[in-house]
């Protein structure tokens, strides 16, 4: 996956750095504007994770089909996080309405830290990472061991009750199994354009009662319905939203649309050639 991701990738970054190629930027990528999280896809820019180097096809060789794929896979390999203090937050805030046991899971897992947070924060419950990427799903093994070791020294029996309900999995989010879910955590920030298919494998396999948090998008699904939101920086430097799912749905509540955030045209491409722009500036063109 992460060869084809790179393969288009380059092509996509230079259809972007090269004035000649950026009308052939915005033509093909102005019909799947929903497929991005902000203007420009983040692997294009300077944080992205593709190689410095020419790609070995052009944007124009790319399918339509390849290209929205790319365009969301690339919106999965963004991290974010809440910060330690936020985490203290959310957990003291979420309180009143988790179970005493149950099954807290981190779709996104990322390195590890809601996960281990969550093994000490709800001593009842087990806690399950998933995480796409095996580099960072095996930072955050590491994070755990080094987490279990210095338990061991000051209170061994205590680090194995831990260990024993901790698990990190490397997977995609959307073939996890969510079935025993007390409680869906999803650091949501740059999953806008998921959104919809993240709400519609909840509803269908969380069972009733089940909690979800999602982070700055909120979750427009009859199958849920919002038990509270936290507005920053209450919580966090974003909304954090809770929801319960429903024991059956409302038959005349609205169903989900089909795209929640999809971009005006025009601010779109406002944004992007103001992005070409800054490209050019920062690189003396």
């Amino acid at each position: 996956m992460l060869a084809r991701y790179v393969e288009i990738g380059l092509a996509v970054r230079e259809a972007f750095r090269q004035p000649a190629l950026r009308e052939g930027f915005i033509a093909r990528l102005k019909p799947h504007r929903r497929l991005i999280a902000g203007c420009v896809p983040a692997g294009i820019q300077a944080h992205g994770m593709l190689p410095e180097r020419a790609p070995s096809h052009g944007l124009d060789e790319i399918s339509d089909a390849d290209l929205a794929q790319w365009l969301v896979d690339d919106g999965r390999l963004i991290y974010g996080e809440f910060t330690e203090q936020e985490l203290d937050h959310y957990f003291e805030a979420v309180a009143p309405w988790l179970p005493l046991h149950g099954h807290f899971i981190d779709l996104g897992s990322g390195l590890g830290k809601v996960v281990l947070s969550a093994a000490l924060a709800l001593p009842g419950m087990r806690c399950t990472g998933v995480e796409l990427l095996g580099y960072r799903n095996d930072m955050a093994q590491m994070r755990l061991a080094q987490m279990l070791a210095a338990g061991v020294a000051e209170n061994p029996a205590a680090a194995a009750r831990v260990a024993a309900r901790v698990r990190l999995v490397h997977q995609d989010m959307f073939d996890a199994n969510v079935s025993d879910a007390s409680m869906v955590y999803i650091y949501s920030t740059c999953f806008a354009p998921m959104m919809d298919r993240l709400a519609d494998k909840l509803a269908r396999e969380l069972p009733e009662g089940a909690l979800v948090t999602t982070v700055t998008f909120p979750m427009a699904h009859p199958a849920f319905e919002l038990v509270q939101q936290f507005a920053p920086p209450s919580v966090a430097w974003t909304s954090v939203y809770l929801y319960r799912r429903r024991s059956a749905l409302d038959a005349g509540a609205p169903s989900a649309p089909s795209y929640l955030y999809e971009q005006d045209c025009a601010a779109w491409e406002y944004a992007v050639r103001a992005a070409f722009a800054a490209y050019d500036s920062s690189h003396g063109n």
